[in-house]
């Protein structure tokens, strides 16, 4: 898994922090728990991805770059759950739609429908 964010690095520090003030305590601390995320902003782009990007990418949405504002997406499917979630051009609330799905990991039982429902898809979940 690959996590390449300033988030991921801070809190993997706190939680080594406090996993060695428990452990020094006699106490021990929940399992560290992370969903991998990236993003970027460039001018009027911007787009954000979480989970995995494992398996079988399953592409949505409106990816022409000649449209006003594009917006467009990729699932990603392993063992016939979603584990990856990206999206270009989302709001904040499909944002946090999309990190629901990566982090719930619902089962995918048609991948053409997948396709067709795109965002409505991760609405659901």
């Amino acid at each position: 898994r690959r996590v390449e964010h300033v988030d991921h690095a801070r809190k993997s520090a706190e939680q080594a922090v406090k996993a060695i003030k428990a452990k020094e305590a006699g106490e021990s601390v929940p399992e560290y728990d992370y969903l991998p995320y990236f993003y970027s902003r460039s001018f009027d782009l911007s787009w954000q991805f979480y989970g995995d990007n494992v398996g079988e990418d399953v592409l949505f949405g409106d990816n022409d770059p000649t449209a006003a504002k594009p917006k467009f997406g990729s699932y990603w499917i392993k063992d016939g759950k979603v584990v990856g979630v990206f999206l270009e051009g989302g709001s904040a609330e499909e944002n946090q739609v999309i990190a629901k799905v990566a982090r719930a990991q619902p089962p995918v039982a048609d991948v053409e429908a997948l396709k067709k429902e795109g965002l409505d898809f991760a609405a659901k979940v």
